[in-house]
């Protein structure tokens, strides 16, 4: 205490100009003041914007997929007017799982020639490429930036196709909304 009366210390446990309810509390180096209703709103709303934002980009991305995938497959129903075996089975994409392929499996004695439909392919703008056995040609070609594959497993060219697989890079996510 000084001669006028007045304490030159401050009281313990609370800092000066600190609220009555905080006198209690004495504030140590390492504690934190909670953030108030104004932070915690502008933070969800900087990470809703960044979200947002995310959703956006890569829904763009996603529609340029599923749009080279739409264009593998109207190519594969064009070879199915082009080509007319006397039969095949179609597997549907998605209905055997989520990679949405499109798959057509032609019986022994009746689908076209692997090199009549290598040919076909290749007059259409498809490059053929390394094939691992069972598929005889590997082809690709791209179709607005994407890389788009039709494999031909058969014995050999110049036997029947056994199946042709075709895939894009939207292929899965043409699945999802089914």
């Amino acid at each position: 205490m000084s001669d006028s009366g007045f304490v030159d210390e401050a009281p313990t446990g609370a800092p000066h100009g600190a609220p009555s309810g905080a006198r209690g509390r004495a504030r140590t180096p390492g504690s934190r003041r909670r953030p108030g209703p104004a932070a915690i709103v502008f933070v969800v709303l900087v990470v809703g914007l960044l979200a947002f934002g995310g959703w956006a980009w890569s829904s763009r991305t996603h529609a340029d997929d599923v749009a080279a995938y739409a264009s593998l497959a109207n190519e594969v129903e064009e070879l199915d007017r082009s080509m007319v075996p006397l039969g095949h089975s179609e597997l549907p994409p998605c209905r055997e799982g989520v990679d949405g392929r499109i798959t057509r499996t032609y019986p022994p004695s009746t689908g076209p020639q692997a090199a009549e439909l290598v040919g076909y392919l290749e007059q259409k703008g498809w490059t053929q490429g390394t094939a691992v056995p069972p598929v005889v040609a590997h082809l690709t070609r791209v179709e607005d930036g994407h890389v788009l594959t039709i494999d031909v497993a058969a014995g050999a060219l110049n036997q029947l196709v056994a199946s042709l697989t075709a895939s894009s890079p939207g292929s899965a996510l043409g699945c999802l909304g089914r």
